[in-house]
């Protein structure tokens, strides 16, 4: 039977000690892409073919050879998966499910975990994903096993175990824009049940612009980022491990909140000249954060006897003390964020108890079950909008452009009005889930599983302040202190909790009908817990509903041509209520508000392969790639909100100039590419003594987006593609790797970030060209 098989598998990996990877029969012959991926995507280990999940696996190898330094590059490698940023904060989309709603209360819909604990959303993501066991990116709802919110899917990364003996690697790095990245990672045993493994990481560089103000360099701060993850291990018995995870990340990030006002507003941008879009900003304030993240986990494993259990914990802590955005994104000071008190704060508990070989019916029933346990806080402790009334009424008035340098500064220096305010969110939730898979026939598997979950949201600190002129701007020791004496308390704002119960279903069924060949079917939902709006200015704080996404999936898995073309596709279709998306607009008294959007449809299909071509006499050869087709549409969307194309004026059912909500049933869903594809070409050629050689080539395209749910002409990403390449050199003997790269070769210029709201259109473009060398030594093993 099937079942048994794959047993007799995982017997044999557990026993080699490695669960990472299987390398297949043509990984001997050169290719680091030729190899079996292990998953935990159902919390047990299992062939990634053998599970009724469409997931694309990555083993740490196999990202090396691919270029891929950072969960964002996982863009360029699976198909339908979209990375872009608002504010500094990423927002990912999956197979068109996504939000774009993105303060700490907005639990995104693609959940990351890392080493089973769940990271929570903030500026900053801790993105660079240094040694790893393998990372996994599963598509669709996964509300039965990786529990809440994650509506569209997740992004789980395994990092490695404690070897059995000493073993890591240097790798450094130079490239342009002065470029430089370095990274340490070892691995050792200390005793005979004891571990360790630790991971640093460094890395600064300019910027990919440049800020102008009156043609004098502006305020700017080049990016940096450093951070180290200490992994401990100890196995005492083979029946009971203990593994305790720490982590620390430290950056500034500049890119992301330096934005060029590309398409001022009529009226709140009179005056002003468009932005020509060529990296230069005009920003009278500095755009970036400096974010802190802390990572601490406790995973315990036991074997008692006819189950598994494991139990996490895990303690997550963001911390951004220091956020600058220029909002109206010109020279002129008419509005600007400053936030020095942004946090989210997370624990979890999570305890598992799995089936194994001895346990009762194992020939016929696997099964998982657990409890989950989620306490979370965040957001804004302060956070502070300062409005200049002089630049803002020389902007409704037209000021002419030409007399902006002798009038401007003039207008800057002005006497500000600065709003405090804040926002907490509090979330507690519960959950108990469960999932069998019953292996029927060695043919037929059917897979049932069903996850409730009770949960609790409520805000406090939600108030607004007007501040005296003699405390100064932000930012100064007046607003980092904490010091409220110049403060004047106009509101306190409060809501009541909300509480929300869930039960989130999944069934799947599996047929088998080669050993090479599966045909699955899928049916799940998945929820995204309902919230607050947290920045409020001039209202209460209002409640936006749940996120319910209902997704059925079928799709196939083969293994053709004796194993040397591996082929994948799916069909799909999901609903999505109440589906939640965001609008930074200061008249709808929040400045970023979060709104419900009714019903979206997606249906799609999506193919992925890796194809060896000629493995009897060029077995390193290998092609890999896939493409994912997505019609994503707002099928009820009567409330929208949003500016009007030739006014700029905000409009929606809380618009202070009477502008009411327009009707946007029927166009696209936001960031959601119709047609996106990828090819690479991985080339391993042997010169024997000497060492060995790699080449590698990238394809990406993406078929374009708007940002906007009202469809604006003028917020529309454009179609266009990326090309990659690097080069690597290897000698074996000494453990040396040598690469050269360059990414997005033909320097497309593309948005990374694009952002409506009442000074205009605001944009950041993707990195351009960048090219350097990576140096890589291999030690110890």
């Amino acid at each position: 039977m099937r079942i048994q098989y794959k047993k007799l598998c995982l017997a044999m990996i557990a026993s080699a000690g490695t669960v990472a990877s299987v390398p297949s029969m043509a990984a001997g012959q050169g290719s680091r892409l030729i190899e079996e991926v292990m998953v935990t995507a159902q919390k047990r280990e299992e062939d990634s073919q053998d599970i009724p999940i469409m997931i694309s696996a990555f083993s740490s190898e196999k990202l090396d050879a691919m270029g891929v330094e950072s969960t964002a590059d996982l863009q360029k490698v699976t198909p339908g998966l979209t990375f872009t940023y608002a504010y500094g904060y990423t927002v990912i989309y999956l197979r068109g499910v996504g939000s774009d709603a993105f303060l700490p209360n907005a639990d995104p819909s693609i959940a990351t975990y890392i080493d089973g604990i769940n990271i929570g959303p903030s500026q900053g993501k801790q993105d660079t994903l240094g040694a790893v066991k393998r990372v996994e990116v599963l598509k669709g709802p996964q509300g039965t096993l990786f529990g809440r919110n994650a509506t569209g899917g997740a992004i789980s990364i395994i990092t490695e175990d404690p070897p059995e003996q000493f073993g890591g690697y240097l790798k450094t790095e130079f490239g342009n824009y002065n470029a430089r990245e370095n990274q340490l990672y070892f691995g050792l045993p200390i005793g005979e049940h004891f571990g360790a493994t630790v991971s640093l990481f460094e890395s600064y560089q300019d910027l990919y612009g440049r800020n102008e103000v009156y043609g004098e360099a502006g305020p700017m701060r080049d990016e940096f980022a450093e951070g180290a993850r200490v992994k401990l291990r100890w196995d005492p018995t083979d029946s009971f491990a203990m593994t305790l995870i720490a982590a620390y990340g430290n950056q500034f990030s500049s890119n992301s909140l330096s934005q060029e006002n590309t398409r001022p507003s009529p009226l709140l941008g009179g005056g002003v000249e468009p932005d020509e879009l060529d990296r230069v900003w005009h920003n009278n304030d500095l755009g970036g954060n400096s974010t802190m993240n802390e990572l601490y986990g406790g995973i315990v494993e036991w074997h008692p006897g006819p189950v598994d259990v494991k139990f996490i914990y895990s303690e997550n802590y963001a911390v951004v003390d220091e956020a600058h955005y220029d909002l109206d994104s010109t020279e002129k000071a008419e509005a600007y964020f400053y936030s020095a008190d942004q946090f989210n704060d997370q624990k979890t508990y999570e305890l598992q108890i799995l089936s194994n070989e001895d346990t009762w019916l194992a020939d016929d029933v696997e099964w998982v079950a657990g409890l989950y346990r989620l306490e979370g806080e965040g957001g804004f402790g302060s956070l502070y909008l300062t409005l200049n009334a002089a630049g803002v009424a020389a902007s409704a008035l037209g000021l002419p452009s030409l007399l902006a340098p002798i009038i401007g500064p003039l207008l800057n220096s002005t006497p500000d009005i600065v709003l405090g305010n804040g926002g907490i969110l509090t979330t507690e939730s519960n959950s108990a889930y469960a999932q069998a898979t019953w292996f029927t026939t060695n043919w037929l598997n059917i897979t049932a599983g069903v996850r409730y979950q009770e949960e609790v949201r409520g805000i406090t600190n939600s108030y607004l302040d007007v501040v005296s002129p003699l405390a100064g701007d932000p930012p100064n020791e007046y607003y980092r202190s904490g010091d409220r004496s110049q403060n004047t308390r106009l509101s306190n704002f409060s809501a009541p909790d909300l509480e929300e119960n869930t039960v989130s279903p999944r069934i799947a069924l599996q047929i088998f009908p080669t050993e090479n060949i599966q045909l699955f079917a899928s049916a799940q939902r998945g929820y995204k817990s309902p919230t607050y709006n947290i920045v409020n200015f001039f209202t209460n704080p209002d409640p936006v509903e749940r996120e319910e996404a209902t997704a059925f999936e079928l799709g196939i898995k083969t293994d053709l041509m004796d194993g040397t073309l591996r082929l994948n596709g799916a069909l799909f279709k999901t609903k999505i209520d109440g589906l939640l998306t965001a609008l930074v607009a200061i008249p709808s008294g929040g400045v970023v508000t979060f709104k419900n959007a009714g019903t979206g449809e997606i249906e799609g299909a999506e193919i992925d392969f890796q194809w060896q071509p000629m493995p009897s006499w060029n077995a390193g050869l290998v092609i890999t790639g896939g493409a994912t087709y997505l019609d994503a549409i707002y099928t009820d969307y009567k409330d929208g909100a949003g500016f009007d194309d030739d006014t700029g004026l905000y409009f929606g059912s809380d618009s202070l100039v009477g502008d009411t909500s327009r009707d946007f049933s029927g166009n696209r869903i936001v960031r959601t590419p119709r047609f996106s594809s990828s090819v690479s070409a991985n080339q391993f050629v042997s010169l024997g003594d000497i060492g060995d050689l790699e080449f590698g080539v990238d394809y990406y395209f993406n078929g374009g987006y708007n940002t906007t749910p009202q469809n604006s002409p003028f917020y529309e990403q454009s179609q266009f593609e990326t090309w990659s390449a690097r080069v690597s050199y290897f000698y074996d003997p000494l453990g040396l790797q040598l690469t050269g790269f360059v990414n997005n070769a033909k320097d497309e210029q593309y948005t990374q970030a694009m952002v409506q709201q009442d000074f205009g259109r605001t944009v950041t473009l993707a990195p351009p060209r960048t090219y350097g060398l990576r140096l890589k030594w291999d030690f110890g093993g």
